[in-house]
């Protein structure tokens, strides 16, 4: 054991392995990504995991037949030294099995430090066997020399422990530099090319539209296979970009000040008529976005997929009171998302008192069971929440709440 090649080669190769990673990650997510978080992603999947013996759980096999040579103990006499008597003579054999969790392949390498007199042992998947052989007639004592081996393999151990928690420790900063390095190349090619006075735009693009996949950031997943043998890259999931967000909120915003002014063209329109005409505002910028459509057991008004996953999550609504208002967000939260998933709600108000109608969504919204926190709103008559997905306190939302005044 600990006596194949070198540990530092095979640390070396892990690192290797996450730069890999970073460079097969397409340009746009690695561009976008959370590069801390990423990079933390990247360190807890190619880290190393030295094994850890369990040998409060040790045990042994029944005692079975087996042939021993005692052609070397001077202590017994034969008529020929070398006879087949001396050299296959009765004997026993236990196996001694040592469950550990880790790493089986840190026991086949050697660390950096090591002595003449390396354990002598099998590793199994999960677990070191020791092989114990003696004369059926001298019994050996079983517990010392287990003790022994074990006390032989911890000192491995301890060596290897060293080497791979100084490994572990640098490896976000690999991967933070990986990342760096590789952005810092394509931004420099970018501007570069950007010296160019002719168009970059891909095959069958009309230049007047965002599709909406072009306007995500990926952000690493929170939890990744324990199973550091997987060396594909962690996956990244997609999330709308907070500055996307931002102009689509913007989006509405102006559609939903042109509708108040003039009001009387959309007196007579219901939820769904006003819905397509904030859609069609959407569309004029974007591609990808859809009105009613079905989604986990719902209609929704305006929703922008990627990948299976909303990005976007639109409503639009009557005000009828604060029920009404607080039951609309627990139809947005009846469908499913994902963390940093976008929200957005269209109040159109037939009511005179917009004011006191604004307060009232106000004082709803802060009672709602899944509201965090307040957020700046963009105007007096929006108003603008963190919350949080039910069951799940990590898992955040934002939410605009855009309140149209088109009174009869």
């Amino acid at each position: 054991m600990f006596y194949g090649g070198q540990l530092s080669g095979a640390l070396e190769g892990q690192a290797e392995k996450l730069r890999r990673a970073v460079e097969a990650e397409p340009e746009a997510n690695l561009m976008q990504a959370d590069a801390e978080a990423w990079a933390e992603a990247l360190a807890h999947h190619y880290s190393a995991d030295c094994p850890i013996l369990k040998t409060d759980e040790a045990w042994q096999e029944p005692p079975a037949d087996t042939t021993v040579d005692v052609s070397y103990d001077q202590r017994r006499y034969f008529s020929q030294e070398n006879s087949d008597f001396a050299r296959k003579f009765p004997g026993y054999r236990v196996v001694v099995h040592f469950p550990f969790d880790g790493d089986r392949a840190v026991f086949t390498m050697r660390p950096n430090q090591f002595s003449t007199n390396p354990p002598r042992g099998r590793v199994g998947k999960n677990e070191l066997l020791l092989t114990i052989t003696f004369p059926q007639d001298q019994p050996r004592q079983i517990d010392p020399a287990a003790q022994e081996f074990l006390s032989n393999v911890q000192r491995y151990l301890g060596w290897a422990r060293g080497e791979i928690e100084t490994f572990n420790a640098q490896l976000k900063h690999q991967a933070m530099s990986a990342i760096a390095g590789r952005r810092q190349r394509i931004s420099q090619r970018d501007a570069a090319l950007a010296e160019s006075t002719i168009p970059v735009r891909r095959i069958g693009d009309d230049g007047k539209k965002t599709y909406i996949a072009d306007a995500l950031v990926r952000r690493p997943a929170p939890s990744l296979p324990r199973n550091r043998s997987d060396d594909k890259p962690p996956a990244l999931e997609p999330t709308l970009d907070d500055k996307v967000f931002e102009h689509v909120l913007s989006v509405i915003r102006q559609q939903s000040l042109m509708i108040e002014q003039h009001a009387n063209t959309y007196v007579a329109m219901g939820e769904e008529d006003r819905r397509n005409v904030i859609l069609g505002a959407l569309a004029t910028h974007y591609s990808g976005f859809t009105a009613e459509t079905d989604n986990q057991g719902g209609h929704t008004d305006i929703l922008a997929r990627h990948e299976n996953r909303n990005v976007f999550i639109g409503e639009c609504k009557f005000w009828s009171g604060e029920q009404g208002f607080a039951e609309t967000i627990d139809q947005l939260f009846g469908y499913t998302g994902w963390r940093d998933t976008k929200l957005a709600i269209v109040m159109f108000v037939r009511a005179k008192g917009l004011t006191a109608i604004l307060e009232k969504g106000r004082q709803a919204l802060a009672a709602h069971p899944q509201f965090v926190r307040w957020k700046d709103a963009a105007s007096e008559t929006e108003l603008r929440a963190t919350m949080r997905w039910p069951g799940d306190d990590e898992r955040l939302a934002d939410l605009n709440v855009f309140f149209v005044h088109t009174p009869a």
